[in-house]
């Protein structure tokens, strides 16, 4: 036998291996939006942010929580920028990331895994003007982990002085509107055992 054949037999076997576990997966899509129109940007705090803290810190501005594609979820915004615990081992990112706004969407739901892809727009006021849109994919949930999280979104959206620059249309007579675009895929269900093999070898 060839070793091609021989090949091809010994990948025949490994396909036709037992299935043991079986990840179930509710894959119903919903789609909605949520807006924030903040009235008054120049009073928000302007504190930095270290985003690595348990305690909800001065700089930090939430929303209410609102529904969309059949669950709650607020957004938050860091008018002073904000750093995770490995930017503020470098005093220079520090400094770098206090020039930018920072969005992210928070989960305010019960799923332990719900997956999710989103957009946080900031929309511009002028006419025929673009605005400045962020995409993600992740899994939100009631605990975070290294895939899995209450919150996603940008540290570094847009620099804030482009932001509060009015002739730019992202803040206009003081105000900024902030949009987010929400598709969920479904919960991740727990792994179960096969009631039997698919396939029994001879």
């Amino acid at each position: 036998i060839s070793p091609r054949l021989l090949l091809t037999a010994d990948t025949a076997k490994m396909a036709a291996a037992p299935v043991e576990l079986v990840c179930k997966t509710r894959a119903t899509s919903k789609t909605g939006a949520i807006e924030w129109q903040i009235d008054a940007w120049s009073s928000l705090p302007d504190e930095h942010v270290n985003t690595d803290a348990d305690d909800e810190q001065v700089g930090q501005t939430f929303s209410e929580t609102m529904q969309a594609a059949g669950d709650k979820w607020s957004i938050e915004v860091n008018r002073g920028g904000c750093s995770d615990e490995d930017d503020t081992e470098s005093e220079e990112v520090v400094e770098r990331n206090k020039k930018y706004v920072a969005i992210f969407l928070h989960y305010e739901g019960d799923s332990e895994a719900l997956r999710t892809k989103y957009s946080i727009t900031l929309v511009n006021q002028l006419p025929d003007r673009e605005d400045d849109t962020g995409n993600s994919s992740v899994t939100f949930g009631q605990f975070d982990s290294d895939t899995f999280g209450k919150q996603f979104g940008w540290s570094a959206f847009i620099k804030r002085s482009d932001l509060e620059d009015e002739s730019n249309g992202w803040k206009v007579n003081d105000r900024v509107i902030i949009r987010a675009t929400i598709t969920t895929f479904g919960d991740l269900e727990s792994t179960v055992a096969a009631t039997a093999p698919a396939f029994t070898p001879p």
